[in-house]
């Protein structure tokens, strides 16, 4: 989901309506993901005690090939250093927008601000922005592949790139997967990617966990592979002393 801080949402999407619409759904685990951005999340980990939700910290990142990716990460602290990263590479223009369809809130809510860079899209190579997101062991999902702009099914091969899982918003799973069933070996999500508050799901799909915690969310999509980084980054090390 996109809060106000996302330059397209809608002005109800502040942290609170989120949230509670999200719980008026039943929703297990929810994840804010602006564009390019993670800026929000200060204010949703200060709201976090008042829900029952598992939180996933996230980013949506638009990169130079002009595809988006979800980028989940297993703290808040880690998303928000991650941002540090994200704003050294932001690029995009204003174009229909302005710094005051970027907007910041605080707890309650209220506006504090608005983020003065277009979060319309990034500098960043995809190789290279797996490279950073791994340094947190965080998950990297293509995002909505069956849209015609900023999906990356037409745009790279699946083959020739690493990622975690593939994301096919609700509205458009069942006529995608038929049209391509080379998919299906793939993990799949399928989010609401809601701009307002109306477009935000109803609990339609679910992924098969252990329990209901952020680490097993993080060990559906990573399993082995986490250690397989792990064993990766010892072995560069020995190769290197």
């Amino acid at each position: 989901m996109h809060s106000i801080l996302s330059p397209c949402a809608d002005d109800f999407m502040t942290p609170n309506n989120i949230l509670n619409m999200a719980m008026l759904k039943k929703l297990d685990f929810v994840a804010i993901t602006d564009h390019n951005t993670t800026k929000q999340l200060k204010v949703i980990r200060e709201l976090e005690d008042s829900y029952e939700f598992v939180f996933i910290p996230g980013v949506e990142v638009t990169v130079k090939e002009n595809f988006d990716v979800l980028c989940f990460f297993r703290s808040f602290n880690d998303a928000l250093v991650f941002d540090k990263f994200l704003e050294k590479h932001l690029n995009g223009e204003w174009g229909i927008f302005t710094p005051a369809d970027q907007i910041l809130t605080d707890i309650y809510d209220t506006e504090i601000g608005n983020f003065h860079k277009p979060l319309t899209s990034t500098s960043i190579p995809y190789k290279e922005l797996v490279k950073e997101v791994r340094k947190y062991d965080g998950v990297l999902i293509l995002c909505h592949i069956a849209r015609s702009s900023k999906g990356a099914y037409n745009i790279v091969d699946f083959n020739d790139i690493e990622f975690d899982a593939v994301e096919i918003s609700t509205y458009a799973r069942e006529a995608f997967l038929k049209k391509h069933p080379e998919l299906k070996k793939y993990k799949i999500l399928s989010n609401s990617d809601a701009h307002t508050l109306l477009s935000i799901s109803e609990r339609v799909y679910s992924l098969e966990l252990k329990d209901k915690t952020i680490e097993s969310f993080f060990e559906y999509f990573r399993g082995e592979k986490k250690w397989m980084s792990y064993l990766y980054t010892f072995l560069m090390f020995v190769k290197i002393q």
